[in-house]
């Protein structure tokens, strides 16, 4: 039986009741009284004891002659509390630090306290302000900025969310760097994070829109310009739209022709079964979905930063969203754009990247006149703070920023 201290008691009855006012809980009821019936079970230890007949008594009123054989109430609500549970922390609870979770076939909640301490030999990340501004077509976008020196705008990418990516051991180190070095603006795609998860299209013209929108709102004029991953379409487009506000154009680990534009019948498969996974297995921690993914995008991660990716893919977006955004994504071809960029660029790209291609890096290098490629000694598409490759990109990057 797990011990809990007042703290921890505090903190898991604070999490039930901001659970039950949550919207996804609206209305619950019978289902609200069940969850804070399982929680209180659980502090108090008694939790172990219970079954359908108990539950069916205690929560539902029933009185003594209730037979679960004849009446299946009491499945039907751990059912439904289940599946909420589920959604709650696959949205707006992705970065709570009290997870309450039912595990199928029990009675007994699993309730976790994540600690959320930075490791002692790492530096805190700059605080960062969050504000909205609204697109063209009315979808709200969040961005946030942080640190201070020359303007440093990172397009946004897939899987993002501006508060969850600040504490994660998958990203953290990314904007502790840059932030430190440079104002950075960052923000959420439409249709994930905290931006607008119901937005009024998804295109790629309204990403590359979206762009400038968050460019005007943040007030910054001229910019080095971060594209990363599926950013980078993102960010060549906007370069070779508006080359007099973009100074330097720092691409990593991206693309500017999607799988089904290479004519390589493997990657159109690849490109195939990742919208299957994505589909069938979106935010499903115990699906094989989760190693699928994580092995592509960080396959030298610990199993602490393999938790936290997955909870990223749940936080960032929905299912139907993730395959909407990674279709519209790799609809690109952007080869005969190329030549029309004007802005001093630089090519990074880890030299084992499963996620992307490192071919993929030589053709936007020599698509564009004068880019420079830095190959990074890398199996990972998410660089880890401990990896030589990452020291290298902040260095590539200080250093063509700095010779402007």
């Amino acid at each position: 039986m797990v011990k809990w201290t007042a703290d921890d008691e505090r903190l898991i009855r604070t999490q039930v009741e901001r659970m039950a006012a949550s919207p996804i809980f609206a209305q619950g009821g019978r289902m609200v009284a069940l969850l804070r019936y399982l929680a209180d079970a659980a502090i108090t230890g008694t939790a172990g004891d219970l079954n359908q007949y108990r539950i069916a008594i205690d929560v539902m009123g029933r009185d003594a002659r209730f037979d679960p054989a004849l009446d299946s109430i009491v499945r039907v609500e751990i059912g439904r509390l289940r599946s909420k549970l589920v959604e709650f922390y696959a949205t707006e609870g992705a970065a709570d630090e009290v997870r309450v979770g039912l595990p199928k076939g029990h009675y007994q909640p699993s309730i976790e306290l994540r600690r959320r301490a930075a490791a002692p030999d790492s530096a805190p990340v700059p605080e960062q302000a969050i504000r909205f501004c609204q697109a063209d077509d009315g979808t709200s976008l969040a961005y946030a900025v942080s640190g201070h020196g020359y303007p440093l705008v990172k397009a946004a990418n897939w899987l993002s969310h501006l508060e969850f990516d600040h504490e994660s051991p998958v990203w953290r180190h990314w904007w502790r760097e840059l932030a430190s070095r440079y104002q950075l603006v960052r923000y959420d795609t439409r249709g994930g994070g905290l931006s607008d998860w119901q937005p009024a299209a998804v295109s790629f013209d309204a990403w590359v829109e979206d762009l400038h929108r968050v460019v005007e709102a943040s007030g910054v004029e001229r910019f080095a310009l971060f594209g990363m991953s599926q950013g980078v379409s993102v960010a060549v487009a906007y370069a070779a739209k508006h080359p007099e506000r973009v100074s330097h154009l720092i691409l990593y680990g991206g693309f500017v022709r999607g799988q089904p534009k290479r004519g390589d019948p493997v990657e159109m498969e690849r490109f195939e079964l990742i919208q299957h996974l994505i589909r069938v297995g979106w935010g499903d921690p115990k699906h094989a979905f989760r190693q699928v993914f994580g092995a592509l995008f960080i396959p030298d991660g610990t199993s602490d930063q393999f938790r936290w990716f997955d909870e990223l893919q749940r936080a960032s977006m929905s299912a139907k969203n993730a395959a909407e955004f990674a279709r519209e994504a790799h609809q690109v071809d952007l080869r005969p754009l190329l030549g029309e960029i004007d802005v001093p660029t630089l090519v990074l790209h880890a030299s084992r990247d499963a996620a992307v291609p490192f071919v993929e890096s030589k053709v936007i290098a020599g698509g564009i006149k004068g880019a420079k490629l830095k190959p990074l000694d890398s199996n990972n598409h998410i660089l880890f703070e401990h990896e030589p490759a990452f020291a290298s990109l902040l260095q590539e990057v200080d250093a063509f920023v700095g010779a402007r």
